[in-house]
């Protein structure tokens, strides 16, 4: 009996070992077509080159990619996935020179929300510190720095639009998302003051969300063991019971954020449909 336990144990470990080492590696894997890789390859003649620029909203392997939803309704067009999972402003600032190589035609930047979340909470500040290598604690403060910097590097682009940020969590008049709204307001400006088109994406993502069809449980909780729960939860639902994320959302009282930050379809088709407007403007 004793025997049977252990190994019941032994497997349970193994697999929750297996699934946590699932998502880090997840967490770990850069998209696909990167600015890296069309300067490895001779890109396709023809077409425009659109750099999507951001963070894992970007990325997309944690919930939707609206960037592959793009390539597919512009096949002829190159589009770079610039969007790597956990990172602040700072970080895409050191990493934009081959972006800017590539020669892009237009820039979709959307960057903000790790810095929020890091600067939101002292914990999370901390994490994102030593997870990300940083060398001081993120602060609203210092994203009214980087934004300034990293549009001036992107001025060189011909069309260039800045997204404001998604919600956090979906209660409107929560502390996270007024302080999401701190820095909107700051991106509004920027657009205004470096004449770039704005792409009111926190608006548009109110907008769906009142369209919610059973009400919002659970608020934001900056706390390391909360998030990580959701997300690994999240993802074993859509990649190992193959789960669509809204669904996985919608377990949890979500709408739009299956695990309070990352986009599930309906999210990132409001990503997709504000980006594919201002592509057939261009």
């Amino acid at each position: 009996m004793l025997t049977v336990v252990l190994i019941s144990i032994l497997a349970i470990l193994i697999i929750a070992i297996s699934l946590f080492v699932f998502v880090a590696v997840l967490l770990a894997t850069p998209p696909k077509g990167t600015a890296q890789e069309m300067l490895s390859h001779r890109p396709k003649k023809g077409g425009r080159i659109v750099a999507c620029i951001g963070d894992s909203l970007t990325h997309g392997n944690l919930g939707v990619c609206w960037v592959s939803m793009l390539r597919k309704e512009f096949p002829e067009d190159a589009f770079l996935n610039e969007g790597i999972n956990g990172e602040l402003t700072s970080q895409v600032i050191q990493r934009i020179k081959p972006i800017l190589e590539c020669k892009p035609d237009i820039a979709i930047l959307m960057i903000g929300s790790n810095d929020v979340m890091g600067s939101f909470d002292k914990a999370s500040g901390q994490r994102y510190m030593l997870r990300n290598k940083l060398t001081e604690l993120p602060t609203f403060e210092n994203y009214k720095k980087m934004l300034p910097e990293l549009i001036d590097h992107l001025s060189v682009v011909p069309r260039m639009a800045i997204c404001t940020l998604p919600p956090i969590g979906e209660y409107h008049d929560s502390e996270i998302n007024k302080y999401v709204s701190k820095f909107n307001d700051f991106i509004t400006k920027m657009a205004q003051e470096k004449n770039v088109s704005l792409l009111n994406v926190s608006d548009l993502m109110w907008d769906e969300l009142d369209k919610r069809a059973y009400p919002v449980s659970n608020n934001y909780n900056p706390e390391i063991s909360l998030i990580a729960r959701r997300m690994l939860g999240g993802c074993i639902q859509h990649y190992i019971f193959k789960k669509p994320w809204d669904k996985v959302g919608e377990s949890k009282g979500q709408w739009l954020l299956f695990d309070q930050i990352h986009l599930g379809e309906r999210g990132a088709r409001v990503m997709y449909e504000s980006i594919k407007r201002l592509i057939n403007q261009a």
